[in-house]
């Protein structure tokens, strides 16, 4: 097997062309697994901010 270097800048362009080709190949799959993690970061936040003011009474 051959082995490979790659410097920071090479390895920089291969993982960003990598990202960009795996958007554009599954954008629904990307925009639905962005959207469920934006709604659990909602959720977590929506319990935190209910425990705090339950502390409070």
């Amino acid at each position: 097997m051959t082995e490979m270097s790659l410097n920071s800048e090479q390895l920089k362009a291969v993982v960003k062309s990598a990202i960009v080709e795996l958007f554009q190949e599954n954008r629904q799959e990307v925009s639905a697994l962005l959207a469920e993690i934006i709604e659990d970061i909602a959720m977590e936040s929506a319990i935190e901010e209910a425990h705090f003011w339950s502390l409070l009474k």
